[in-house]
């Protein structure tokens, strides 16, 4: 078959495809228009929720920012009165007060954005800085429970030195085990195993803080734990 004969049977065949595809539109225009409307709805739906997450995400950061901005304001010397418009305080209490309900405000009005989420670890954070022990367990919980792995692995690590301070030991113990058996890119490994051997230590169990501390090293050799590993087993000795 010749080379135009072949290139008129496409032709052909592409135009015939294309009428059979106009005529079951027209034949179909009723549900195929539905189903396009119906397309394009849940086009704009999916747009529009993209549109609002990305907006409420951003505003969610910004108010971190702000409020992050009071965590780390810097102090006046004393009987110093406000000068300028950088933003200071008088004494670190009042700086917490004023950092926390920022924090709650954030968390509570962004809850379910990421920035929400590190709000309310910083409150719980800010309320043990104020000594509102009760508060700040309660908030870690929320956050320790919650689904964001890194700062879960954070306020776990926080909940376990609240534990210590009141004697719960055996608390302390289950989070650290776990942390240690779940790593983390904001808690490795290593830091969760120098927290429980420091424990183990408190609480007279030195065999097992020497076991840990050898593994750490031998798992770590270069690192900055190995280094600190290091130090408590010649402490040991």
């Amino acid at each position: 078959m010749r080379t135009s004969e072949r290139r008129q049977l496409k032709q052909d065949r592409f135009a015939e495809t294309t009428k059979e595809t106009i005529s079951w539109a027209v034949s179909h225009r009723t549900p195929l228009i539905w189903v396009l409307s119906a397309a394009a709805v849940l086009a704009a739906v999916v747009l529009g929720s993209w549109w609002y997450w990305n907006y409420h995400s951003q505003q969610a950061s910004a108010a971190l920012g702000k409020a992050m901005e009071i965590y780390n304001a810097p102090l006046r010397a004393p009987d110093t009165p406000p000068a300028g418009e950088e933003v200071n305080f008088a004494t670190a209490v009042e700086r917490a007060k004023a950092a926390r309900a920022q924090f709650d405000q954030v968390a509570g009005q962004y809850s379910h954005t990421k920035s929400g989420r590190i709000a309310r670890y910083m409150a719980a954070l800010t309320a043990i800085n104020m000594g509102d022990d009760k508060s700040g367990e309660e908030q870690l919980r929320q956050v320790a429970a919650a689904g964001d792995r890194d700062l879960s692995s954070l306020a776990k690590l926080a909940l376990a030195g609240i534990y210590r301070n009141t004697h719960r030991d055996k608390e302390a113990l289950d989070l650290y085990q776990d942390l240690v058996s779940h790593p983390t890119a904001s808690v490795s490994k290593p830091m969760a195993q120098l927290e429980l051997a420091s424990l183990y230590e408190a609480t007279k169990q030195n065999a097992e803080a020497a076991r840990l501390y050898q593994e750490i090293v031998k798992e770590n050799p270069g690192a900055t734990a190995a280094s600190f590993a290091r130090q408590h087993m010649q402490g040991q000795k």
